[in-house]
């Protein structure tokens, strides 16, 4: 629950500060002293165990709880009984930011009871229900809290979600829909909305939504991780890898309120640096760059607020002052490895990829434990045609972490490029353990059997590959190649590998496709019609490249001689 998200500039922070005359006031309604004292009783709330909390924090708790008390005990006229309630909200508050939940159930049941009509504390409860697991609670909090402000977009998204564990496909969507009609720049439900529709299968419209957000969101966002998700429904795995490869995590924003409430309680009691931290986790970046910039005017050789800041810089798109800092911050550490992976990924964006290759390996090499980084290693040295070396460092990796997929998905890719189809096949079997939904990898492993002779096994991955994808053309093609030309008896089939080919040439009737057809046929012992598929076959390739390859004749003339063909 404290995970930071900044909140969208159309909203403003929740506060249970309300004007009155010549005063400020906490509740949106006026608080008499007695109400104040009849309906927060500290006494009921249970005291929490703190030893989970970070010392400094925990006595910090503690403190403010003795403050709490002292106010109530003393409010002796209206104003003091307002800075009373404000003090226990502000517990609370730190209650539920802490993940104490006991305590925060407690005081937000008295908070609201006190001020039913404030949106706060009915939210407030809806985080705590979400965070304690109770769902049927967390719909209920959320439509109360709806109830008051029907147009909250943070409440609608949550709801959203909360139909979407709950199965309720239909209601979620009407509140994602909600949300963006209450604030049209909301990425996060917009997000929802492509997950909308990946469970009503269609990735086609999930991916525009995924694709739309990610073009609205800073380089490196998590959008491109929703984006590889829908690519992979498509089927197109390498576009998905391509877009996984594009996620840094950086968040999508999302208003949170309780953030929002938080961060004035702590900002007296932080650090300068703590605080810069925070504000960039909460996506304020320009707050974040302006006191990073004043920590370096107190203190211009602190490496690691060079290195923050121009995280900062990168993300609102200041390259040129994130590259000096990130420079800067080299020059104060040469084995900064976290400001050498920064400035290759930088630098291979730009374009200048000798230098990116330079500090990229410096920065693997600082922190061999950093696997990912490794990785990027690996794939820049395979993109500068290093085959050998990326192949060399994925073995490695793959040592060191065997469930690391997209380390054995790009090591698979390069083994086949080199040839290497035997070793393929072992990366590709782990890779379809890990991931049995990539179709790629299924297509992948049931071609390079079929390529090494292992002509069963090629069978029974393909068969598997088909039953959870029995749309894809190019397994169904690979298939019937497979079952009508295999030299294993066990495993050709040659009716059904006509119907999978027939298949494949009415949605598709591409040159290899007809060739196909044509195998299946002969394999089925109709000849005369393996002839006349040929035969368009060729046809197919005298237009395409003005002639015929010998290959093709040669089938023609099998299947005119009334024999089948085999594989190799």
């Amino acid at each position: 629950m404290t995970r930071s998200r900044k909140g969208p500039a159309a909203l403003v922070a929740l506060s249970l500060i309300a004007p009155l005359p010549a005063a400020a006031q906490d509740f949106t309604e006026l608080l008499e002293i007695r109400r104040v004292k009849e309906t927060l009783d500290l006494n009921q709330v249970p005291e929490p165990d703190l030893s989970q909390v970070p010392a400094v924090d925990a006595q910090r708790l503690r403190d403010y709880r003795t403050l709490t008390a002292g106010a109530l005990q003393h409010a002796a006229e209206p104003m003091q009984a307002q800075l009373a309630a404000n003090t226990f909200g502000d517990l609370c508050a730190r209650y539920l930011h802490y993940e104490l939940h006991d305590a925060a159930a407690v005081c937000l049941d008295q908070l609201r009871e006190l001020a039913p009509a404030d949106f706060q504390w009915a939210y407030f409860k809806l985080l705590l229900q979400i965070a304690s697991g109770d769902l049927e609670g967390a719909v209920a909090a959320a439509e109360e809290a709806l109830a008051i402000r029907p147009d909250d977009p943070s409440t609608l998204i949550r709801l959203a979600e909360l139909q979407v564990a709950a199965g309720d496909i239909d209601g979620a969507e009407a509140a994602y829909e909600a949300a963006i009609e209450a604030y049209p720049e909301s990425a996060t439900a917009r997000i929802g909305l492509g997950y909308i529709a990946l469970e009503r299968d269609d990735p086609a419209k999930a991916l525009q939504i995924f694709q739309e957000v990610a073009a609205s969101q800073p380089e490196g966002s998590e959008a491109n991780h929703h984006v590889g998700l829908a690519y992979r429904a498509l089927g197109d795995a390498d576009r998905a890898a391509e877009a996984w490869r594009l996620n840094q995590d950086v968040l999508i924003p999302m208003y949170d309120p309780l953030l929002e409430r938080l961060r004035p309680l702590e900002e007296d009691v932080t650090l300068p640096l703590d605080r810069a931290v925070a504000a960039a986790a909460e996506g304020d970046y320009d707050r974040a760059i302006r006191l990073y910039e004043e920590i370096l005017e107190a203190n211009e050789t602190d490496e690691e607020v060079h290195f923050r800041l121009a995280g900062s810089l990168l993300v609102v798109g200041d390259d040129e002052r994130a590259e000096r800092h990130l420079r800067r911050t080299i020059a104060l550490n040469p084995e900064h490895g976290p400001a050498h992976f920064a400035l290759a990924m930088f630098l291979n964006r730009a374009g200048r990829r000798t230098e990116s290759a330079a500090h990229l390996e410096r920065a693997a090499d600082l922190m061999p434990e950093n696997l990912p980084w490794r990785l990027e290693r690996a794939q820049m040295r395979a993109g500068t045609g290093d085959a050998a070396g990326a192949i060399s460092e994925l073995e490695r990796i793959v040592a060191a972490d065997p469930a690391m997929i997209e380390a054995r998905r790009t090591l698979a890719a390069l083994l086949i490029g080199s040839g290497r189809a035997e070793a393929a096949v072992d990366q590709l079997q782990a890779l379809v353990s890990l991931t049995p939904d990539d179709l790629q990898a299924r297509f992948n492993l049931g071609l390079m059997q079929f390529e090494t002779g292992r002509y069963a096994e090629a069978r029974r991955t393909l068969d598997e590959a088909l039953e959870r994808f029995p749309a894809d053309i190019a397994t169904r093609h690979l298939l019937a190649r497979l079952l009508a030309t295999s030299p294993d008896d066990a495993v050709r089939d040659g009716a059904r590998a006509v119907d999978l080919a027939q298949s494949v040439v009415d949605e598709q009737p591409a040159l290899d496709h007809l060739e196909t057809l044509a195998m299946a046929l002969a394999e089925a012992g109709r000849f005369d019609d393996a002839v006349t598929w040929q035969q368009r076959a060729l046809e197919a390739e005298r237009q395409a490249a003005g002639g015929n390859s010998p290959q093709r004749l040669d089938r023609l003339a099998l299947y005119q001689a009334r024999q089948p063909l085999r594989a190799p």
